[in-house]
């Protein structure tokens, strides 16, 4: 597993729900290097007709030796680590990154990924702002939101139409979605609480990580600030 997420900047607000999310220990996984040791041959020809001196080298000459670094090995990371269901019935595919993850779906966006709950009031009082970025028609920009309180697939559908959510929604309830979640939990050691975003730039790199509920001012200004990090 790569290391936890770099340059995150955590703002907590006394405005936030509680939710259900389990995490598990990762553990980084060493890079084994080897050296390679070349062997000097010498033919019987020359042993048999010249006289050769071999010479000890001193302590001195030994100390005075030095050797090149070993060349570090370039670090992949993994593809495909996830495949999650929408509502709308698509899927969005998911790369793992050193310092966040990549929507394959929407590279070279900002992206506002979301963890709400349908009874979460400071939740459900982001879901206008939302619906108004998203009308504004960004095309560097995308919302993913996360229902995390368990709401059933089918409820949730009646949930968005009534709602009129327009951005992309995603259930909690679904296999690759609910260890997506605790995927995000332990990289950004996130506690449950709700709403709870995860901001990233248009390389896929977290900047903001809020937990909490925020207003219109405050979405557009993270996203002023990230879409010019191209």
């Amino acid at each position: 597993m790569i290391k936890l997420l770099g340059a995150i900047s955590l703002t907590l607000l006394l405005t936030a729900c509680g939710s259900q999310s389990d995490s598990k220990e990762t553990k980084e996984t060493p890079t084994v290097q080897t050296d390679e040791k070349i062997e000097a041959k010498t033919t019987p020809e020359k042993i048999a007709h010249e006289k050769t001196t071999i010479e000890t080298p001193t302590k001195e000459a030994n100390k005075n030796q030095t050797k090149e670094a070993p060349v570090a090995t370039p670090v992949t990371y993994a593809k495909n680590i996830f495949t999650l269901p929408t509502l709308e019935g698509k899927q969005l595919h998911i790369d793992e990154a050193e310092e966040g993850i990549i929507f394959q779906e929407h590279k070279g966006k900002v992206v506002f990924l979301l963890f709400f709950g349908y009874r979460c009031p400071p939740c459900l009082a982001e879901i206008p702002v939302l619906k108004a970025m998203t009308d504004e028609k960004h095309d560097d920009m995308e919302i993913i939101a996360i229902e995390v309180q368990r709401l059933p697939s089918e409820q949730l559908k009646l949930f968005k139409a009534n709602k009129g959510i327009n951005y992309t929604l995603l259930s909690g309830n679904e296999e690759q979605t609910e260890k997506f979640i605790t995927y995000i939990g332990q990289r950004a050691q996130w506690g449950g609480s709700i709403p709870f975003l995860v901001a990233l730039n248009p390389q896929g790199e977290v900047k903001v990580v809020h937990v909490g509920g925020m207003g219109s001012t405050q979405f557009k200004t993270i996203y002023d600030k990230l879409k010019l990090e191209k």
